[in-house]
């Protein structure tokens, strides 16, 4: 019995920490509280100019964590593997 609830647990670990291990982390290097372009380009290598403009809907020319985070909701940026 103690297996099957050690095995089931390592299950449920895994299957919680696989969306966290999936997300892309994006380093805000400068600590202004937003994401410059070259920022975000790290963590997401196939980033354009025209794709982090439609990403910086308010156009303030950074991305903030709320637009980031709508953007791979929505699709628009896809971590690569």
């Amino acid at each position: 019995m103690t297996n099957k609830l050690t095995r089931f647990g390592i299950v449920a670990i895994a299957l919680l920490a696989t969306p966290a291990l999936a997300e892309t982390m994006v380093e805000d290097t400068d600590g202004n509280g937003t994401f410059s372009m070259e920022e975000v380009a790290v963590a997401y290598p196939e980033l354009t100019e025209e794709l982090f403009s439609q990403i910086d809907t308010d156009a303030s020319g950074d991305v903030s964590q709320d637009e980031l985070t709508a953007a791979v909701e929505a699709g628009v940026l896809v971590t690569q593997g």
